[in-house]
């Protein structure tokens, strides 16, 4: 099962080890970013990455409280004719996947393991994965793209939402901007950066908002749920992106 030290993967002919690492790959299975804990091949010749939840599975269908009565079944590839698209996130899906032969429905694998809710230690604030942006249950629009809703043809993106639902993140947008910003050179997890970098990676994040270090309650709110959506959606040690995150200014 996933979680274990070694895995053997169906589709590579090495085994490979559970390791922690410092910046953004690209998985073999899936074909998506990932960050944090993964099964890597130790051959520097294979360079062969998955992500845990990317790892084969044991036939087991996969539960997911947003999609009630759906039994989501673990596939290499695609088991449908039709070019399937994650609906949690919106994007197609290229590699691996989630599906539900019942009601069509498919899910990247690590989409399909991102939490529910949550909240940081020492702050009140908690934070839910939400697919009812479409009928605008909540009154908060995107930090990054400034819209309520985001989708891909029939299929709407899900959001991030603080409890107050004053603040909002897709879950599409958040992908997006963690590629933009390892593109530009701002966001590298683990490794030192200057304050420069660590403004424009924050800027890009949340661009239509004021991020400079002021004291004011309400920016404060800001970086802890910046801090709680990257979190979630990398989804591994905060301790490797928590530099990104230390008040302009401080050394």
């Amino acid at each position: 099962m996933p979680g274990l030290d070694k895995q053997k993967d169906k589709e590579h002919p090495h085994k490979l080890y559970l390791e922690t690492r410092n910046g953004l790959f690209t998985c073999d299975g899936c074909k998506e970013l990932g960050f944090g804990n993964c099964y890597k091949c130790p051959l520097a010749i294979c360079d062969y990455v998955l992500h845990v939840a990317c790892i084969s599975e044991n036939g087991t269908p996969l539960s997911n409280s947003l999609f009630e009565n759906c039994k989501f079944q673990f596939y290499q590839k695609n088991p449908s004719t039709a070019a399937p698209t994650c609906l949690i996130c919106a994007f197609q899906i290229q590699g691996r996947m989630y599906h539900c032969s019942e009601r069509k429905y498919s899910l990247h694998p690590y989409c399909a393991t991102l939490p529910m809710a949550f909240s940081l230690p020492g702050s009140n604030m908690k934070i839910k994965l939400r697919r009812d942006v479409k009928l605008n249950f909540f009154k908060s629009k995107c930090l990054k793209c400034g819209k309520k809703s985001r989708s891909s043809g029939n299929v709407q993106c899900l959001s991030y939402v603080s409890s107050d639902d004053n603040l909002c993140y897709h879950v599409a947008c958040m992908k997006d901007v963690c590629l933009d910003n390892r593109k530009k050179g701002y966001f590298r997890p683990g490794i030192p950066t200057n304050e420069q970098s660590k403004f424009l990676a924050l800027k890009n994040l949340a661009p239509k908002v004021e991020l400079s270090s002021d004291g004011q309650k309400s920016k404060v709110l800001l970086i802890t749920f910046l801090k709680l959506v990257v979190y979630a959606i990398l989804g591994e040690p905060f301790g490797l992106i928590s530099p990104l995150f230390q008040p302009l200014g401080n050394s």
